[in-house]
């Protein structure tokens, strides 16, 4: 298997399991999960994220053969353009991912165009985090709504040239921006937060296509074993199918 939507690091508002990376080794071993995409979790509420990004690079040099580094970065930062460089030009960024909701940006504002203008021209997958965890479990003083779908969908409509990996929806905001995209080539899902409807997976791949939805664990936030049984246990798809799910559709986003 191979997890497409992982964090490494710790969470301000409690502790959490497999959060630093030995941990999470440990489980991956245990459940057969060969290689995680990982981001830095501090760098949800860092400012300077490219303390967090340069801990994220060390990481994944001390497991290539294991970890995927998707580097944060937040276009409301003043000098993010030049924190950007430095994650291409010295850690061979590959791919990004991008909080809105918790940096309060807009995806189609200024700033965040010209990062995704950056993305087309050096064919960078983008990865969106609609959310993170379910607003019940929010902290009273950091209440943070999803990404809105509609936003998403614009973005995805306005640059068809670049891959976006959408992460942390909920099975009506995946579906609702499925739906609202001219051209869908480019774009990917994971099951980390779709958690229902009943074959929640099977429909997913019947909306979106089996080519286009991978396994996410939303790790540490989440338990690995929800996102790895909705798909085990679905019966109304072929092992075939739960094959490019786990694996094959992950291998060829991620080039692995």
């Amino acid at each position: 298997m191979i997890d497409s939507n992982a964090y490494v690091g710790e969470w301000p508002f409690r502790r959490l399991p497999y959060s630093q990376p030995g941990n999470l080794l440990r489980k991956m071993d245990d459940l057969g999960i060969e290689k995680a995409v990982i981001s830095r979790l501090e760098n949800v509420f860092f400012k300077d994220l490219l303390a967090g990004n340069r801990e994220l690079h060390t990481i994944v040099q001390a497991h290539p053969d294991r970890f995927i580094p998707a580097y944060t970065i937040n276009p409301a930062y003043p000098g993010w353009d030049e924190d950007l460089q430095i994650c291409l030009e010295e850690l061979g960024a590959q791919h990004l991912r991008l909080h809105p909701n918790y940096h309060q940006y807009e995806l189609l504002g200024k700033e965040n165009l010209r990062l995704l203008e950056i993305a087309r021209e050096h064919g960078l997958l983008i990865l969106i985090a609609i959310g993170l965890e379910d607003a019940r479990h929010h902290h009273k003083l950091v209440r943070v709504p999803d990404v809105a779908a509609g936003d998403i969908a614009q973005t995805v409509n306005a640059f068809p040239q670049v891959r976006f990996l959408v992460t942390g929806g909920r099975f009506g905001e995946v579906t609702s921006i499925w739906r609202s995209v001219d051209k869908t080539e480019n774009l990917y899902v994971e099951n980390s937060r779709v958690q229902g409807p009943i074959h929640d997976v099977a429909k997913l791949c019947n909306s979106v296509g089996p080519d286009h939805v991978l396994f996410g664990s939303n790790a540490p936030l989440h338990y690995h074993e929800s996102a790895q049984l909705s798909i085990e246990t679905e019966t109304q798809i072929a092992d075939v199918v739960k094959q490019k799910l786990f694996h094959d559709n992950a291998a060829r986003l991620f080039n692995v």
